[in-house]
């Protein structure tokens, strides 16, 4: 079973409420305060919903966290990230940007392709075997760190 028909589909419109995606992978990033991130959720939950975080995927996948990290990684599944950010100050006075750790939502209907593709595997414990994750993929710094923040000393990360 191919789950390419399964993944959602991005209008246009929506690029920029859904934000930039991370090379090579579906994980779409975007930042702001804490009023616009339920204000993002809404849309997306209206356009994509229903969502679900990567802790629930397992209701429709029998994979760990670090399964759905894996597969996030790998473009195979769409992640809407949403890291809420702040002004803060450097020890020496200039601005830097505060980013927390991000919110991430999965389309509920790319998580049950997902699980039909594997039950339609006739070597379905190899397959579960496959698509589960190890300690790498669940480090967090993957998915916690935006990766176009990557040595720029005005950003701080913090997790809440």
């Amino acid at each position: 079973m191919n789950t390419d028909v399964f993944v959602v589909e991005i209008p246009d419109a929506l690029n920029p409420l859904v934000g930039e995606a991370d090379p090579g992978t579906r994980i779409f990033r975007r930042e702001g305060s804490n009023d616009e991130c339920g204000d993002w959720f809404n849309i997306l939950d209206e356009h994509f919903g229903p969502l679900i975080s990567p802790g629930g995927v397992g209701v429709y996948v029998p994979v760990s966290r670090a399964g759905v990290h894996k597969r996030l990684k790998a473009g195979k599944l769409t992640g809407f990230f949403f890291h809420v950010t702040s002004e803060g100050k450097t020890i020496f006075g200039r601005k830097r940007k505060i980013k927390e750790q991000p919110y991430i939502y999965i389309p509920v209907s790319e998580c049950k392709a997902w699980g039909k593709e594997l039950e339609a595997r006739s070597d379905r414990a190899k397959a579960i075997e496959e698509a589960e994750g190890d300690a790498d993929d669940y480090n967090g710094d993957y998915i916690d760190f935006d990766p176009k923040d990557k040595g720029n000393p005005g950003v701080k990360y913090i997790h809440k």
